[in-house]
């Protein structure tokens, strides 16, 4: 296992990606004071890594046992490192803001890319171990997978699930509020708890939420510009606050690129549609204190239709399986240090995007006589500046803010009869403002290593505006919070103590507070147990919050008057009631317990697996608590939803609140006398849910020579989950059923790669899933993709490579709908792509 570490502003920043002469001659210049006494070796490093403000590589097993001597004096960070490695049969070879630990007796990485990133995100203290093994997905990785969208990396992973708020989402796929496609975002959703139930941070900061829901658009951020990503599937709103339930994900970006780059790609589905063009430009400039990074990128696709698809005959031929998207993207993102110990930086995104949506209502009727075409646009704008500053003593203070805006706008239009019946304008804008400080460093030295702390503190507000033809919603939330996390390592290598190689505790403890929901405290625990050098196990307990999108809990209920005999038994022939459905005003946060047990086994060089046990309960889900009214009056599951015989005043009080008074379906006259019950089937928190499962992992990496290696990599991710709307009633499952994610999903692959050749293929399996909506079920089979890259480097800086996706063009199982217009598959669990052909050429300069 590999190690690095480095100060928290450039964690939180990205890592070097490219070696720099420059940056390397201020890793030799830059002198500053150390005095640290003798102590293990590993430790010595990575302090002195963290003061140099580099980054460090190292074998755990060559730093085993070995003790470095005391050190003191006005060095450079060559001469630190090199007086810590003296005598201990070690050297260091020095990159750009980076160094890499070289055992002469065996052969070590000899560059960055070879070598493998302790993780940091989960954490606010740099390098603390991490009691939850992190996924790491390389921009290596994203090239050998033929990926050129982040909503395709996430679409990938075993963990994820494609519903939620992800293009291609259609009709009638579950409850309209999980699973939508409002305009072309894609997301991160973890365990398919909800896409805004996983918190997106690009640089470890939060940006601009997108349409009605809180979730980030992952796709506004050019995949060229990522380093890496890193995801943390536990819950984690005591050390990043809300959202953070099924886990966070962080987007870092390259951090000291020196160059320019473009790229072309082209391709198609050899089906039909889905012919998708895209251009790029990366440009990026390191000088000795800093450097700066641009990314340009634009992409646009064809649609899918549905007669192109033979699954989907039942739908009308012009229907959009697949809507047609634009993009035009630009991130920059800067870094500059003032003296040795100030660090400024920033990070800047925007996004312009497009897309049209076309449903026909009629199998055999063109959607512009019987249907709805709409468009749907998106603006994306964030920014989030830093500064971080040494204070001394290993401390470091960090101030960072976030503003950014999100407007998603459009129209549908719905024809009948050949004429268009309505034009219907949509607007969703979403301003996000955030400021946040805090502290890290050592608060003692124990024989395990220095007890470290973060502290912190901030305010965010969210303000949201949707414009609509039935009334407006304009609404902000503010929220201030604080929090804290301790490291507290007990026993350290040096110590040489049998079965306790290293054992560390951590805990953090945040307070939140919202200008429209009680406060609320998360605490959050972990243990890191190392027996041996070459296996940590951990274990880790907490509690983590969402908050109801303000869409969610201000857009309005209505009020509706219906015949009591729709409704129950033994009343009057002109009797009626009132029922109020929609959101509610009253709804707060969603509350989870988690708990995660792993082991991570490392036990030749380059092999590591991984293995995790999961379990979140997850409480006061917002949910409609009656699935349907028709004999709701007479169901006692119910009784404390329904008011008889209501008073005039309490019917008076509903009407006036609803969005547009009382809506009248009885056919007769509004009459409180003749009213005998009150139905509240408003939202609010009462569903129950549990998610529960294995995630496994591997990934072995050979060296074959100079400059070739072999990388075997296998992943799978079992989940069982299941709901319950009200106390009392049954649980139904939601893993393995249509429009939830499958039991088990895995993914393995297996690349090769030389200074001029990459080829790489991996094969992806999901489980069968069950359509249980009919009285009898029905089985839908397993599928299996196989993608395949290949690529080729030209000496002239130019890169050619061709990706096969779903080779065996897998399709997706026909459903049952109930009209045309409803999709014919599983939008969530299955593309309409079909076997997807793309080349690409790159320059570099």
């Amino acid at each position: 296992m590999l190690i690095k570490s480095r100060s928290l502003a450039v964690l939180l920043t990205g890592v070097a990606a490219f070696c720099s002469p420059v940056a390397a001659m201020a890793t030799e210049q830059q002198r500053q004071s150390y005095d640290m006494p003798a102590q293990d070796l590993g430790e010595a490093l990575r302090h002195a890594a963290t003061l140099a403000d580099i980054e460090l590589y190292a074998s755990s097993n060559d730093l085993e046992g070995k003790t470095a001597p005391p050190l003191r004096g006005l060095l450079t960070p060559r001469e630190a490192i090199e007086a810590l490695l003296k005598g201990a049969g070690l050297s260091a070879r020095f990159e750009s803001r980076s160094v890499i630990i070289i055992n002469g007796a065996a052969s070590q990485p000899t560059t960055i890319e070879e070598a493998e990133p302790i993780i940091v995100t989960g954490s606010r203290i740099a390098g603390a171990p991490q009691p939850t093994p992190v996924t790491v997905v390389g921009s290596e990785d994203i090239r050998l997978a033929g990926q050129n969208d982040l909503g395709e990396v996430a679409r990938s992973l075993p963990q994820n699930f494609a519903g939620g708020q992800n293009p291609g989402i259609g009709n009638g796929q579950g409850a309209p509020n999980e699973n939508a496609n409002v305009n072309g975002a894609s997301t991160f959703n973890l365990r398919g708890i909800g896409s805004n139930a996983t918190l997106t941070l690009l640089n470890g900061n939060r940006f601009a939420y997108t349409g009605a829901s809180s979730v980030i658009d992952i796709s506004a951020i050019p995949v060229s510009a990522v380093e890496r990503i890193e995801i943390v599937a536990d819950g984690a709103s005591a050390i990043y606050g809300a959202d953070a339930v099924a886990g966070v994900v962080n987007i870092l970006l390259k951090r000291d690129y020196d160059g320019l780059s473009a790229m072309a790609r082209v391709g198609g589905s050899t089906d039909g549609g889905n012919f998708q063009q895209q251009y790029g430009l990366l440009g990026g400039k390191a000088w000795l204190s800093g450097g700066l990074l641009a990314a340009y990128d634009y992409s646009r696709s064809s649609p899918i239709r549905a007669g192109d698809r033979g699954y989907a005959s039942t739908a009308n031929p012009q229907t959009m399986l697949f809507p047609p998207i634009s993009r035009h993207s630009l991130l920059v993102s800067g870094h500059q240090a003032l003296g040795s110990d100030v660090t400024l930086a920033a990070d800047l995104l925007y996004k312009k995007g497009w897309l049209r949506s076309v449903t026909g209502y009629a199998a055999d009727v063109p959607p512009d006589q019987f249907g709805i075409d709409g468009i749907s646009t998106s603006e994306i704008f964030g920014i989030a500046p830093s500064v971080a500053v040494d204070i001394g003593g290993e401390w470091r203070f960090k101030a960072s803010g976030f503003f950014g805006t999100d407007r998603s706008g459009g129209y549908t239009d719905l024809f009948f009869g050949g004429e268009r019946l309505a034009h219907v304008d949509k607007d969703f804008f979403n301003r996000n403002l955030a400021i946040e400080a805090g502290f890290q460093g050592p608060l003692l030295v124990l024989p395990g290593g220095d007890m470290r702390i973060a502290l912190g503190a901030g305010a965010r507000r969210n303000s949201f505006f949707a414009g609509s033809p039935t009334g407006d919603v304009d609404r902000r939330r503010d929220n201030l919070f604080a929090y804290g996390e301790l490291l507290v390592p007990i026993t350290q290598p040096s110590q040489d103590i049998a079965g306790l190689h290293r054992l560390s505790l951590t805990g953090a403890l945040r307070f939140e507070d919202y200008s429209d929901a009680p406060s609320i405290v998360t605490p959050k625990f972990g243990i890191v147990w190392e027996p041996m050098s070459i296996l940590r196990l951990g274990a880790s307990w907490g509690r983590s919050f969402k908050m109801p999108t303000l869409y969610q809990q201000y857009s309005g209920y209505s009020a509706i008057l219906g015949r009591a005999s729709r409704y129950g038994s033994g009343y009057p022939a002109n009797a009626n009631i009132v029922f109020a459905a929609g959101p509610d005003s009253r709804i707060g946060p969603e509350r989870s317990e988690n708990m995660t047990l792993s082991a991570q086994l490392t036990p030749a060089r380059g092999l590591e697996l991984t293995a995790a046990w999961y379990r979140i309960d997850y409480a006061d889900r917002v949910a409609t608590p009656i699935p349907s009214l028709l004999g709701a009056l007479d169901n006692p599951l119910y009784a404390d939803l329904i008011t008889l015989n209501p008073s005039a005043t309490l019917l008076s009080d509903i009407i006036a609140g609803s969005l547009l008074g009382l809506e009248n379906s009885s056919g007769r006259p509004y009459d409180p006398a003749t009213t005998v019950a009150f139905i509240d089937n408003r939202d609010r928190n009462i569903a129950r849910q549990t998610y529960q499962g294995f995630d496994l992992g591997g990934r072995y990496r050979i060296q074959l020579g100079r400059g070739e290696t072999l990388t075997l990599t296998a992943a799978g991710s079992f989940l069982k989950s299941r709901q319950q709307i009200l106390a009392g009633q049954a649980w139904t499952k939601l893993a393995g059923t249509l429009f939830h994610p499958p039991r088990f999903r895995a993914r393995g692959g297996v690349s090769y790669g030389s200074d001029r050749v990459s080829v790489a293929a991996f094969v992806n399996h999901m489980s069968g899933l069950v359509d249980d909506r009919q009285a009898v079920a029905v089985r839908i089979p397993a599928y299996t993709t196989l993608d395949l890259t290949a690529g080729v480097r030209l000496g002239t800086g130019t890169e050619i490579s061709f990706a096969a996706l779903n080779l065996f063009n897998a399709k997706p199982t026909a459903i049952t709908t109930a009209t045309p217009s409803e999709t014919p598959y599983d939008t969530t669990n299955y593309s309409p792509a079909g076997r997807f052909l793309g080349l690409t050429v790159r320059q570099e300069w």
